[in-house]
């Protein structure tokens, strides 16, 4: 039953997380992109005060969880090779996930907004645009390790 509701929360938030990232990648940024100056910059500190809570959450969620599933489903004592190989790499991803999102959202997203705002050189675009491109790498890499370490598992 314990399990069963983790697994509910977490595809939950993970459908959160996933989903919301696909449409502000190519829903909401392609839009934000027609705009010029300081509308452009309003826009994007727009997305992403309305975006940071409902996404964070649902990452805290995944993680929460997640560790819960793993406990549940005895992943830390394993002694499966293979098993044991995707599951560090997919702790390593979240891990990566964690910490490009947060230069994305916390330091370049904002650090970037200010350069439009204030017409400066827009020296932090190409940073988070890559940033922003391996965060989403890493949005669909992490839920493909997570069914295939549900397949190892049986």
């Amino acid at each position: 039953m314990i399990e069963t509701a983790l697994i509910v929360v977490h595809v939950l938030a993970a459908a959160t997380w996933v989903g919301g990232t696909i449409a502000l990648v190519f829903v909401a940024v392609p839009v934000v992109r027609q705009l010029e100056g300081p509308a452009r910059a309003a826009a994007l500190a727009g997305l992403g005060r309305r975006w940071r809570p409902l996404g964070w959450g649902a990452l805290a969620v995944l993680v929460a969880t997640g560790a819960g599933l793993a406990a549940e489903r005895g992943a830390f004592a394993r002694t499966d090779a293979t098993f044991d190989v995707v599951f560090a790499l997919k702790l390593t991803l979240v891990a990566a996930l964690g910490v490009v999102a947060y230069l994305h959202d916390f330091v370049l997203g904002p650090g970037l907004s200010r350069q439009i705002r204030e017409g400066r050189p827009q020296t932090l675009r190409r940073r988070l645009v890559v940033v922003g491109w391996t965060s989403f790498a890493l949005t669909l890499a992490v839920p493909i390790l997570g069914v295939t370490l549900a397949e190892l598992a049986g």
